[in-house]
């Protein structure tokens, strides 16, 4: 077993030692063994309009309505081919898929006016999740039966710290480098292994239209998630506390600029940015994902859930995923977090219906047609994930090299604040200042 040298709190520490164990499983994500974004929408539309006034048991339909408000538009597709098998089996419950652009804050303001959908999606290992079931909008699912579906040791790490569970785990995800395999082929280049072969790629392809580094910087989320994983790897291999350097930045006892990851972190994303297409700010993730998909940029750094936006734009391409390459001397690691966990609010209408639908979106054969969609890693015991582009990522898990993402150790709202802070540093290449912004706004978080 893989042991994670940066002290952590006890909780984390737990999460992530149940991370470690359950992707060391054979059977979980083995190569097939068994055992706020653009809007997109699902069949019956997409507004905010229809969210709302929607939310009902099924009106003149004679049918059970259930509402699913989810905030992944690239699994819309997914989740619509398995919506479509549940009402062939369920003719009496009808599934309307809604995803918003601003889903979770129109949950927010939803669940606070008792508005409320009768399934929607979340992130366990957040602590705005933990806040939002510790408030008593979210139904406890603790006992059900189709939680027998999930893998154990990830349905172990979904618990709160009283070990109750409020939400059905379904996929997990990681992060990592898409490249271009054509475009590597046709310049000669070999596929990076350190952070330095990268940066030198970069540099061969800089004066190429289509050999840009990618960034999507009209979607500012992608940013605060891909310093996290920076951060990630550099704390991975120095073993030095994240939580409680950010936490001493917010006492005041330390500075960013005092702290080696941080400043390193900033770095190299800067250097990548050097790399960036024309008009990255004017960029959203989707376009991105449509961008790389159509040959316009050699490499971009995202998810796993832009897989299915490059595939649905060019089924043929040929390309890569692998970890961020580490630099010289030290190690590349992937980040895992509970991508999608489905939940049932306190005050849902239609409760039966909703975990019908749980029930049938957990069992390994409906769980296997979402996961061969959406081309995540499933949470589901039997669920095989075979995708080829994937390969590295499969086997680093076997190996254990990973770590759950490190951000879930930052206050509540901390990484929708920061992310402005990176795309001021980046529209500006300014280092300096962004370190001064992390030392402003760091104190706030923990008082």
């Amino acid at each position: 077993m893989v042991e994670l040298t940066n002290g952590r709190k006890d909780g984390f520490m737990k999460k992530a030692g149940i991370m470690i164990i359950l992707l060391l499983t054979a059977g979980l994500l083995g190569c097939g063994n068994a055992a706020d974004m653009e809007t997109a929408g699902g069949k019956n539309g997409n507004t905010e309009a229809t969210a709302a006034e929607t939310a009902d048991s099924g009106g003149s339909t004679g049918k059970v309505h259930v509402e699913f408000l989810q905030g992944k538009p690239e699994s819309v597709d997914a989740y619509e081919k398995v919506i479509n098998l549940f009402e062939q089996e369920n003719p009496d419950i009808d599934v309307e898929q809604v995803n918003l652009p601003d889903t979770y804050t129109v949950l927010t303001t939803r669940l606070s006016s008792e508005e409320y959908p009768d399934l929607f999606n979340h992130f366990p290992l957040r602590p705005d999740f933990e806040v939002l079931a510790q408030s008593g909008q979210i139904l406890e699912l603790t006992g059900d039966d189709y939680l027998n579906h999930v893998n154990p040791s990830i349905l172990e790490m979904s618990k709160t710290e009283e070990g109750k569970i409020y939400a059905l785990p379904l996929t997990i995800n990681t992060m990592g480098v898409y490249l271009n395999k054509e475009l590597l082929d046709a310049y000669g280049l070999p596929i990076p292994e350190t952070y330095e072969e990268l940066i030198a790629l970069l540099e061969k392809t800089a004066d190429k239209e289509d050999g840009k580094f990618l960034f999507a910087c009209k979607d500012t989320w992608t940013l605060w998630q891909m310093m996290d994983r920076l951060l990630g790897q550099l704390y991975m291999n120095s073993g030095n506390d994240f939580a409680a350097d950010f936490a001493a930045i917010g006492s005041g006892e330390k500075r960013a600029e005092d702290i080696p990851e941080i400043v390193r972190a900033a770095q190299q994303m800067l250097e990548l940015f050097s790399f960036s297409q024309e008009d990255p700010f004017g960029t959203s993730f989707p376009q991105m994902c449509d961008d790389f998909a159509n040959g316009r940029g050699i490499a971009f750094f995202q998810g796993t859930w832009a897989y299915p936006n490059i595939k649905k734009v060019n089924p043929d391409l040929e390309f890569l995923f692998i970890p961020m390459p580490a630099e010289e001397g030290q190690k590349s690691y992937l980040s895992m977090n509970i991508d999608i966990g489905l939940c049932i609010p306190e005050g849902s209408k239609n409760i039966d219906g909703a975990k019908e639908f749980l029930e049938f979106i957990s069992a390994p054969e409906n769980a296997q047609v979402f996961n061969d969609a959406d081309g995540s890693m499933s949470c589901i015991t039997g669920v095989k994930n075979t995708i080829s582009e994937f390969e590295d990522a499969y086997q680093m898990i076997d190996r254990g090299d990973v770590y759950e993402m490190m951000s879930n150790m930052w206050p509540v709202n901390y990484n929708t604040t920061l992310m402005d802070y990176i795309s001021a540093m980046l529209l500006n290449e300014d280092l300096e200042g962004y370190l001064k912004d992390v030392n402003m706004i760091t104190p706030d978080f923990y008082k």
